[in-house]
C-alpha cells in the first residue's frame, strides 16, 4: 500500500506517481500479494496494523462478499475514507452514515443517470467536449501536435466545469485551484488539520453556481437544499472527474500504440452514436489497468464470518485493486489491453474486476464517465490520428504503472478527415 499512499489517494504527486514508474512499484506490489497468496491461501488476511487491524482480501470470492454486502455490514464509510474526505466533503453520501446514505444515494443517481447507459444531456455533453477539444487538434501549418497532460487537463477542466456547473463556470481556474488545495491535503487524512477558511471559500463559490443552475449542468439535476448539503456532493463530482480525465488521456495512449484498435475507435468517432460501446469499453480498460482508485476500503459494522473467520467489528477491510486486475497468474489478459472484456458490464466483482468498485455502491457515474471519455476520444479521433511520443509502449507488455504526467500524445491530421 505504501506506493499507493506516496503517489496520493485524493490528489495525484508528480514527483511520487515518476518514481512508482521508473521503479515499477505496483508490478512489484501484485507479486508481493501473489507471494502473501501462496503463503497464506486464499485469505483472508487479518494484518494487525497500528491503531486498527485491516483484513487483505486475496479471492475474488470475497471482493464479491464486500461489495454485495455493502453498505451493511461493509460500510463504505471506513475511518480512513472519512479522515481523508472529510477535507473538502464534509457531508458527501461516501462518508455518510447508512440512514443518511438511503436519502443521498438516490440524489447521485438521478443527477449523474446511473441507471441510464446514456446521459440525457449527452447531445450537450458532445458539444462541451468537441469545442473545448478543439484547442489541442493538430496546428494547421505542420498538421502535428504532441499534447502533455498538462495542456490536455487545462481543456478537460474546462469541459469538466461546464458539464457539472454549467458554462459559465468555464474559465473558474481558481475554484478547481481551492479544490485541489483541499485534496493535496486530504492526502494525509487525519494527519493534516482541515483548512476551514479555504474550504468556506470554495463551498461558497459552488453555492453561488447552484443558486441559479444552469440548464444542461449536472447540478440542474441536484436538489439545493440546505439537508442536501449539495456542495459536498458536487464536490465528489469535480474530484472523479479529475481521475476521469487521467483514465482518458492513458486511454488515448493505449489506442496510440495499437492501431488495429485506433481504427474500431474511429469507425464510432466518424458515425457520431451517443453510444459508443468500444471506445467506452478502452477506457474501462484503461482503468482496469491502471486503477484510479487503488484500495477500495470497507469497514465491517458488524462481527461477520468471512473465509471461515470471525471477523471484529469495527474491522478495516481493504480490497487492493491493482491485484486482482493485474494477477497474471490468475488471468491471461493481466497486462494487455482487453476491450472485448467490457461490452456489456463496468465490473466482474466475482472475477475480482472492479474498475468502478461494484454492487451498491458502484460508482454513480459508471456510465457517465466512459460516455464523457469516449466522447473526448471521439472528438480528437474524428480530426486525427495518435501515435504515442512517450513513453514507449509494449501493448502485449503494459508496464505496472504509467506516469500520466510523462504521457506525450502525438496528433498528426487524419486524411480524409470531414472539416
Amino acid at each position: 500500500m505504501a506506493p499507493t499512499i506516496a503517489k496520493g489517494v485524493i490528489k495525484r504527486r508528480p514527483s511520487m506517481e515518476a518514481l512508482a514508474q521508473r521503479h515499477d512499484l505496483d508490478a512489484k506490489a501484485v507479486r508481493l500479494m501473489q507471494c502473501l497468496r501462496k503463503t497464506y491461501g486464499r485469505g483472508p488476511l487479518l494484518v494487525p496494523l497500528p491503531f486498527r487491524p485491516q483484513l487483505l482480501l486475496l479471492d475474488p470470492h470475497h471482493v464479491a462478499e464486500a461489495l454485495e454486502g455493502t453498505p451493511m455490514p461493509f460500510t463504505p464509510a471506513s475511518k480512513e475514507k472519512r479522515s481523508a474526505l472529510a477535507h473538502f466533503e464534509p457531508g458527501n453520501v461516501l462518508i455518510s452514515n447508512a440512514s443518511r446514505r438511503a436519502e443521498l444515494r438516490p440524489l447521485h443517481e438521478h443527477a449523474l443517470a446511473t441507471n441510464e447507459r446514456v446521459h440525457p444531456f449527452v447531445e450537450h455533453f458532445d458539444h462541451i467536449v468537441r469545442e473545448e477539444l478543439q484547442a489541442l487538434l493538430p496546428l494547421a501549418d505542420t498538421g502535428i501536435r504532441c499534447v502533455s497532460w498538462d495542456e490536455f487537463s487545462q481543456s478537460w477542466f474546462r469541459i469538466v466545469r461546464r458539464i457539472v456547473l454549467g458554462d459559465s463556470a468555464r474559465e473558474d481556474d481558481q475554484l478547481t485551484n481551492d479544490l485541489d488545495d483541499l485534496r493535496r491535503r486530504a492526502n494525509w487524512a487525519f494527519a493534516a488539520f482541515a483548512n476551514k477558511g479555504k474550504l468556506k471559500r470554495y463551498q461558497k463559490r459552488v453555492a453561488e453556481y447552484l443558486r441559479q443552475p444552469e440548464p444542461g449542468s449536472l447540478i440542474s439535476r441536484l436538489p439545493n437544499r440546505p439537508e442536501v448539503d449539495p456542495e459536498s456532493q458536487v464536490a465528489q463530482w469535480l474530484f472523479a472527474f479529475d481521475a476521469a480525465g487521467i483514465a482518458t488521456f492513458r486511454a488515448l495512449a493505449l489506442l496510440g500504440c495499437q492501431p488495429d484498435e485506433q481504427a474500431r475507435a474511429v469507425e464510432e468517432a466518424d458515425a457520431a452514436a451517443a453510444d459508443r460501446p468500444f471506445s467506452r469499453a478502452v477506457l474501462i480498460d484503461a482503468v482496469r489497468l491502471w486503477p484510479t482508485t487503488p484500495a477500495i476500503l470497507r469497514e465491517l459494522t458488524e462481527d461477520h464470518i468471512i473465509g471461515g473467520q470471525t471477523i471484529r467489528k469495527g474491522t478495516g477491510i481493504i480490497i487492493f485493486a491493482p491485484f486482482f486486475h493485474r494477477d497474471d497468474e490468475r488471468l491471461d489478459i493481466a497486462n494487455r489491453m482487453t476491450p472485448a472484456t467490457w461490452i456489456a458490464t463496468e465490473s466482474k466483482p466475482s472475477v475480482g474486476l472492479v474498475p468502478f468498485s461494484g454492487g451498491a455502491a458502484i460508482c454513480p457515474a459508471h456510465n457517465l464517465v466512459p460516455t464523457a471519455a469516449s466522447l473526448a476520444m471521439g472528438a480528437i479521433l474524428s480530426k486525427a490520428t495518435i501515435s504515442v511520443a512517450e513513453p514507449s509502449l509494449d501493448p502485449e507488455q503494459l508496464p505496472g504503472s504509467l506516469d500520466h504526467f510523462e504521457i506525450k500524445i502525438r496528433l498528426s491530421n487524419r486524411q480524409g478527415a470531414a472539416a
